[in-house]
């Protein structure tokens, strides 16, 4: 079984403390494997906010949270595949993460910036077309989330790939379609 599949496992089992010590131990011998970090960061990131964790224990999770999201910003930051990621999950309570966007507007916000950045990096990946879009409210993202899950097998397997994450951007990407559908055109 390699780590993937095992921390899957730990995941669907709600087994928190396995799951983090497993990535500590992938990112601590891989130290440049972005996808390590990214499911790091989410792991953690969703602790503090969806799961049953002991209280005593949180902020240890919050300080483990702020690190690893900090070390991985220094190696990452032109990773489009790491700002992609990252960029969604910031939206969500990036006080966590040590960063207060609350009162900025939109084009200033970090998790703005990240997925911004990503697509400028690689315009032709769709996924990050629409993470972009997305943010800006823009119609056309509700699009491309359809075009995405209708016509983008490779998209939506490297999604199912990356675990957590992946699956939380896959649900975004049906809400998107969603929407997208009961709004009529203007």
């Amino acid at each position: 079984m390699n780590w993937r599949e095992e921390l899957e496992n730990f995941e669907k089992s709600k087994s928190w403390k396995p799951a983090t010590e497993l990535l500590r131990e992938i990112i601590d011998t891989s130290h440049n494997d972005v996808e390590s970090y990214v499911r790091m960061i989410y792991l953690l990131h969703n602790i503090l906010l969806e799961e049953d964790y002991p209280e005593t224990e949180k902020e240890k999770i919050k300080e483990l949270l702020k690190q690893y999201f900090e070390e991985a910003n220094s190696k990452f930051c032109d990773n489009s595949e790491y700002l992609f990621f990252i960029g969604k999950i910031l939206y969500i309570a990036e006080w966590y993460f040590g960063i207060n966007d609350d009162f900025k507007p939109l084009q200033e916000k970090t998790a703005f910036k990240m997925q911004k950045k990503a697509f400028e990096k690689e315009p032709e990946n769709i996924l990050f077309e629409w993470a972009y879009r997305f943010s800006l409210n823009d119609q056309i993202a509700g699009y491309l989330a359809e075009q995405i899950l209708l016509y983008e097998e490779t998209k939506i397997k490297w999604l199912t790939s990356k675990g957590f994450p992946g699956c939380y951007i896959l649900e975004s990407l049906k809400r998107s379609k969603t929407k997208y559908a009961e709004t009529p055109p203007s």
